[in-house]
């Protein structure tokens, strides 16, 4: 009984300090600090800024950079804070040089919605707007200073068709990430929008206690319950593209429409990837006005188009190792067989001419290659069949995209199936003698050209081109490192890649070759011309738009091929005449950096 009464008295004891310190704590709350708390409730609030996240970097193989970041000034205003739009819209209009009419309706507009969301007002402004900002914020209630990052470049223009631009993020994208401000710019085209997951970076926050009038307070109250998140940047993207090969690549196009593609063709790894014309990048950093987006959607010369991987052009002759590849392999010639070219080919009722009017005369695998005779591959189409050709498109990579990782087009390895399904109509032998020369309904991009030669280069294996070389943290771990893939085998024997690969270096060393004009003193180059009618012969004329495209792709050197040059100009006439001096220049500078670079290493 007596131990009974000791609990009883003990947790009698306990209930009463608890009590005790209970009423205490009210007392202080409710007494001491009522007042206080009460002012907090009504007037207080605990506030989250956002801590934008730098996207990652955009760098060269080597490391230079090509996008990188600049600090930024954006003005936001929440509307919940401000007491009299009017009158703030006014004072922001003066400092801001804004309407202040679009201020009014924007703060208006989004008071309807989410009263307590930041409204963006401007981005960027100037270090004066920023000053005059701070020094009179206590009379500007809502006002927002934002440090954001805009993207820089300090190559100017150079590589924006494979770089990209970014934008203001849209309505479907704010739905797939919600990790996105509604306010925020993301990738729209190119290695911006192809890597944005890396890019981006995590946004941090800070939280802080404003008053009534968004004003930060300075107490200790609630600093317990305060956190703050630090911001994490974008991982940097680094490309295979050598920048002084892009530089080379694009000033070689000068004024031309057209696009030059260089591989590596033991890796895939692109080194340039040239469009003209482009557009720049800069135009889009603090996203695009209405009127400068109209002046490059209605351009007619598509700007915004990288021709390098979207522009789909008949390949002309340049196409001509396909058939080539094709017949050996299949047993419908051989390299001693000869046909005789006396400058056009009859088939049923119908005459397909060479390009040369006068003809060729009897050639070989070799010399119609070297001298690009048409006739030779007008018979051996007809031979072979447009279904057998087709296969062999398709296994050098036409009529289907690369997975580059930026926007592309598959272009069209025509057969039998594919016109009933395009056109509902039957296929006619006629369609299949000009597929053998890269006319008719063949369609290929410049990259896909380039890969073909570089599967030729280097014994049959067709590999996927690659963009990004590494993708590395902020805090300098790999993410990402590129290894070669082959995604196929050309079915054919060496020997008959051996065959086509001399009279390539026939085209552009032999006294009759078409593409000599490529042809270098201390490097041995393959290659092949091509030369692409836009119209029919009969129709064209002197005028730009009626001429053909000029091609020419090339890989050196020929003993131990490293890389493959491939050029088209659109209009541009012959391609031996205009588009194999390109590729030389091309190649020359390759030489020179590779030299310069293996001696510096030397050092």
């Amino acid at each position: 009984m007596q131990d009974f009464r000791n609990r009883l008295l003990i947790a009698t004891v306990i209930l009463g300090l608890a009590f005790l310190v209970l009423g205490s704590r009210l007392w202080y709350l409710q007494v001491l600090k009522g007042d206080e708390f009460a002012k907090f409730s009504l007037e207080n609030h605990i506030r989250v800024e956002r801590i934008p996240a730098p996207r990652g970097r955009i760098l060269d193989r080597y490391g230079k950079e090509l996008v990188i970041n600049r600090t930024s000034f954006d003005i936001y205003v929440i509307p919940k804070d401000v007491k009299d739009i009017p009158s703030l819209s006014s004072s922001l209009s003066q400092i801001l040089n804004l309407e202040s009419t679009k201020i009014k309706k924007d703060i208006n507009a989004a008071l309807k919605k989410k009263s307590f969301k930041p409204v963006l007002i401007t981005k960027d402004i100037n270090r004066d707007q920023l000053a005059y900002l701070e020094a009179r914020r206590s009379s500007l209630p809502g006002v927002i200073i934002e440090i954001n990052n805009l993207r820089q470049y300090p190559h100017g223009v150079l590589g924006a068709s494979f770089l990209g631009y970014i934008g203001k993020v849209s309505v479907a994208e704010l739905e797939n990430n919600s990790k996105i401000n509604s306010n925020d710019l993301v990738g729209k085209t190119g290695v911006e929008k192809g890597w944005e997951s890396s890019l981006r970076g995590d946004d941090g926050y800070k939280q802080k206690v404003t008053d009534a009038l968004g004003r930060e307070v300075v107490s200790d109250l609630f600093m317990e319950d305060l956190s703050n998140k630090k911001s994490m940047p974008g991982n940097d993207v680094l490309l295979t593209i050598d920048i002084e090969l892009q530089r080379a690549a694009e000033e070689a196009l000068g004024e031309e429409a057209g696009a030059i593609v260089v591989v590596d063709v033991n890796t895939g790894e692109v080194l340039a990837l040239a469009s003209k014309p482009s557009f720049d990048p800069s135009d889009f950093i603090k996203g695009i006005d209405s009127e400068t987006w109209a002046s490059l959607v209605n351009d007619k010369s598509s700007p915004l188009l990288n021709r390098a991987t979207q522009g789909l052009y008949a390949p002309g002759s340049v196409f001509k190792m396909v058939p080539s590849v094709a017949a050996l392999n299949e047993g419908f010639m051989n390299e001693e067989e000869y046909v005789y070219c006396p400058g056009y080919y009859k088939s049923g009722n119908s005459t397909f001419r060479c390009w040369k009017r006068a003809g060729h005369g009897w050639v070989n695998l070799r010399s119609s290659i070297v001298k690009s005779c048409d006739v030779y591959f007008y018979k051996i189409a007809e031979m072979m069949g447009i279904n057998n050709l087709s296969s062999y498109m398709k296994a050098f990579g036409y009529g289907a995209t690369t997975n580059l990782g930026i926007e592309e087009r598959a272009g069209v390895a025509p057969s039998r199936e594919w016109k009933q399904k395009r056109f509902n109509k039957s296929w006619y032998k006629g369609e299949t003698i000009i597929s053998s020369i890269g006319q008719g309904y063949v369609s290929v991009t410049p990259l896909q050209v380039a890969m073909m030669t570089a599967a030729v280069a280097n014994d049959g294996k067709l590999l996927k081109p690659a963009l990004v070389k590494e993708i590395v943290s902020y805090g300098g771990e790999k993410k990402f490192k590129h290894t070669s893939v082959v995604t196929n085998n050309i079915p054919v024997q060496k020997r008959m890649l051996d065959l086509v690969k001399d009279a390539m270096i026939g085209v552009v060393n032999d006294p009759g070759g078409t593409g000599r004009a490529a042809k270098l003193k201390d490097i041995t180059v393959a290659g092949k011309t091509g030369t692409a009618q836009v119209v029919s012969l009969d129709s064209q004329s002197t005028k730009k738009k009626h001429m053909d495209h000029a091609w020419f792709t090339s890989y050196a050197p020929a003993e131990a091929p490293e890389i493959a040059v491939t050029v088209l100009i659109e209009h541009g006439g012959k391609g031996g005449a205009v588009a194999a001096p390109i590729a030389k220049k091309i190649l020359e500078v390759y030489k020179k950096l590779k030299e310069e670079r293996e001696a510096d290493d030397n050092v």
